[in-house]
């Protein structure tokens, strides 16, 4: 038999015969039920007996305390060679010395005239000193409870009695003891402050002992929780009443000597009816300790067995994954074999790439478990790897779940504060989320939307930077992410960003190709596009002069007086239309000639009241309702105001057409950074259902308008401004409609890169 069984076995025979001492010697276990009839009902005789007969049922009570007391101290004073714990040696010392300084307290009480100082002062000081020692006693024998303690139990009897006593002297005969009962009055507010102190050293030694209680037998612990629980009461009870005769003086005494009489059974308990169990229960402890070494050590050689497998997985995985260039390919086998039950035993994988132009991480590809079977059925030897195939019919089947379909519509910021995947790019490490409810806004949100349970979410870092980030969750069993599955995913995740960084190498490396093949047309295309834009803006200053003639005759003729009310409709149409097509035209015209910037100092919170001035009346004709959040701290930027504020005209403009029937148009405006430098950034945000999908693509497109009056300049504008002050805008889709977001440098850039810029616009435009 092993040596752990034999442990085991030991430990197990050795625990249910704890007693040799005769049973017929004991006295009789009393049910719970019993012991508080008898306390209830001895409690109601006394009561009743005290009000003729105060002073006698209160020496009698004092009496069988102190006779008690001293046969605790008798029993464990005996039982100390065979139980060798402090414990209650330390319990019965305190307890004796306690008995003798109530026994003194008797004696002073007031009527009895037994000693010379006899008064009810006196009394109510020797009764702190006595509650002060047992408080003493129980938190000491608590605190040394299974420690090693090499003070002999003489010398804890002697420590109480001189402590005991010099407490004694400083009542009499040194008067030093501070007065604790007046006379008419009642305690003294230092008794009082005096019964709470108790109270909290009995509570402590009562915290101290549930939180030590494997070290006794339950049934003793629970006694002995009982003893305090009755001292504290009977202290409580010691601060509220004002006649040393009366009610709360008589429930005080009795639940005293409750507290006594159950401390009497624990010793009982402890010393006579189970002293084996009291002496071996460190022993047992000891089994118990090798019994969870030998654990541990099957654990540990299971684990070491687990990570030869890992290992050995990771690798054929590894090979797998570096077979394919293919991009689609290899995100799907990537989040196949994640949750493959022969690899990471996760039970759903979802991946996310990062938008560094929107500084957005967007949601790509989501696997569940069974999915992925698909694609990486149960393998039962090493070489079924080699021999997997991915077809388009699989991939195709991955991409329409239900799972899916939510992934590829979220959109996280790439910030640290808002949810895990952010920290994990940002930080380039594995993070844990074992509780998706607890994290912010962001993080939450995409836990209630895609239903994950305990998540961890690992960064796909290339050669250069952070291609993706990876997350795995276990959304069906809730089963928390070990530190063994976070090994297993950093070097899954480190192969994976590896064979993502190779195959989108390959891919720039075809796509560069195909342009150099393109270039030749585009640039064909673009002597075309340049010589159609200056004939549509010689077209346009052409058209402008007759219809600055046909609009002022228009307008002359709408305003004269005419009997003829349809004339004067007739003109007012022409003079409305002269006006649209002028406008269309100055757009054309802005948008064909290149555009100086004048840079100077700018405060953007001016700008945005000023333009939300213009709007305020339109707006509350429509019943928009307008909303401001901006930071009046903002820093000054450095651009064309004229410009700046034409593009957050655009915005508000666009805003209030798309809410026809009303709505909410939030601007908000704060600190933020863009390219590690200080910028400011600005959201217009409107309620007016947001941008399909087929739109949002093409929104800054010039011409491109969703409206019949529309030139789509406006927007297509506003982009080649910011462009042109270094800075960013993007539009997304919020919960209730669209949010434009403008980030502007705070200081424009000392050597920029006009022909990158250029280049840049193009390819945005």
């Amino acid at each position: 038999m092993p040596a752990e069984h034999v442990v085991a076995e030991n430990s197990k025979k050795s625990k249910p015969r704890l007693s040799t001492t005769p049973s017929s010697v004991l006295p009789p276990r009393l049910s719970f039920k019993a012991g508080l009839t008898v306390f209830l009902s001895a409690g109601l005789v006394l009561f009743l007996l005290s009000r003729p007969y105060y002073l006698l049922v209160h020496t009698l009570i004092e009496f069988l305390c102190v006779v008690i007391t001293t046969a605790v101290f008798l029993i464990a004073w005996n039982t100390r060679a065979t139980v060798r714990s402090p414990f209650f040696v330390i319990l019965a010392a305190g307890f004796l010395v306690t008995g003798l300084v109530d026994l003194l307290h008797t004696f002073t009480y007031q009527g009895m005239q037994v000693l010379p100082a006899a008064n009810a002062n006196t009394a109510t000081q020797l009764w702190l000193v006595a509650r002060a020692l047992g408080a003493c006693a129980f938190l000491t024998a608590v605190l040394v409870l299974n420690r090693p303690v090499r003070i002999s139990a003489r010398a804890w009897l002697l420590f109480f009695l001189s402590l005991g006593g010099a407490l004694v002297a400083l009542i009499w005969p040194l008067g030093l003891f501070p007065v604790s009962y007046i006379e008419g009055v009642g305690l003294s507010p230092f008794k009082v402050q005096s019964e709470y102190v108790v109270m909290v050293l009995l509570l402590l030694a009562a915290l101290l002992l549930v939180m030590r209680r494997r070290h006794l037998d339950q049934r003793l612990v629970t006694l002995l929780l009982g003893a305090l629980v009755m001292n504290i009461l009977s202290e409580l009870l010691f601060t509220w009443y004002v006649d040393v005769y009366g009610v709360f003086n008589f429930l005080g005494h009795y639940c005293k000597l409750g507290g006594v009489v159950l401390v009497y059974f624990a010793l009982i308990e402890g010393t006579l009816r189970a002293p084996f169990g009291t002496l071996f229960r460190e022993m047992t402890d000891s089994y118990d300790q090798l019994n969870t070494e030998l654990q541990k050590r099957r654990l540990a050689e299971q684990q070491q067995q687990r990570a030869s497998r890992e290992t050995a997985i990771l690798y054929h995985m590894s090979r797998l994954l570096h077979r394919t260039l293919n991009l689609d390919e290899l995100a799907h086998l990537t989040l196949s074999a994640v949750t493959s039950p022969a690899a990471g035993c996760f039970e759903r994988a979802t991946l996310f790439t990062v938008n560094r132009r929107s500084n957005m991480l967007q949601g790509m590809l989501g696997v569940p478990r069974e999915m992925a079977a698909l694609v990486l059925p149960d393998i039962e030897d090493d070489h079924g790897w080699d021999e997997l195939q991915l077809d388009e019919q699989s991939r195709v089947e991955q991409r329409t779940t239900d799972y899916n379909q939510k992934v590829i519509k979220q959109r996280l910021p790439l910030d640290v504060d808002d949810n895990a995947l952010a920290r994990a790019l940002v930080e380039k490490r594995v993070v844990l989320v074992q509780q998706p409810d607890q994290e912010a806004t962001g993080g939450k949100g995409l836990a209630t939307t895609l239903g994950l349970g305990p998540y961890a979410c690992a960064p796909l870092t290339g050669r250069e930077q952070v291609m993706g980030v990876l997350l795995v969750d276990n959304p069906l069993s809730r089963q928390r992410i070990d530190p063994q599955h976070r090994r297993f995913l950093e070097l899954f995740a480190s192969q994976a960003g590896s064979a993502l960084d190779n195959a989108s190498l390959v891919k720039r490396l075809k796509m560069a190709h195909s342009n150099l093949q393109d270039v030749q047309e585009q640039l064909i295309h673009g002597e075309k596009m340049a010589v159609l834009g200056e004939m549509a803006a010689q077209v346009a200053h052409e058209l402008r002069n007759p219809l600055v003639s046909v609009g002022g005759f228009a307008r002359r003729l709408s305003r004269k007086t005419s009997e003829d009310q349809e004339t004067v409709a007739y003109a007012t149409i022409i003079a409305r239309e002269v006006r649209r097509m002028e406008e269309m035209l100055n757009n054309i015209l802005a948008f064909s000639k290149k555009q100086l910037v004048c840079l100077e100092s700018c405060r953007v919170a001016p700008l945005l009241k000023e333009v939300i001035d213009l709007e305020y009346e339109l707006c509350q004709k429509r019943q928009i309702t307008i909303g401001t959040e901006i930071d009046e701290t903002l820093p000054e930027i450095v651009g064309d105001c004229r410009q700046i504020r034409q593009v957050f005209l655009n915005l508000v403009i666009n805003a209030r057409q798309v809410m026809s029937q009303g709505g909410v148009l939030t601007v908000r405006a704060r600190r933020t950074s863009l390219r590690g430098e200080e910028a400011v950034r600005v959201e217009i945000e409107d309620t007016g259902g947001g941008i399909g999908p087929d739109i949002i693509r093409n929104i800054f497109n010039p011409f491109f308008s969703t409206t019949p009056k529309g030139t789509g300049l406006g927007l297509s504008i506003s982009h080649r401004i910011i462009a042109q002050h270094h800075g960013q805008i993007e539009v997304v889709n919020g919960e209730h409609g669209a949010r434009f977001v403008v980030v502007l440098p705070v200081k424009q850039p000392q050597n920029p890169d006009p022909l990158g810029q250029r280049q840049r616009l193009s390819q945005e435009i």
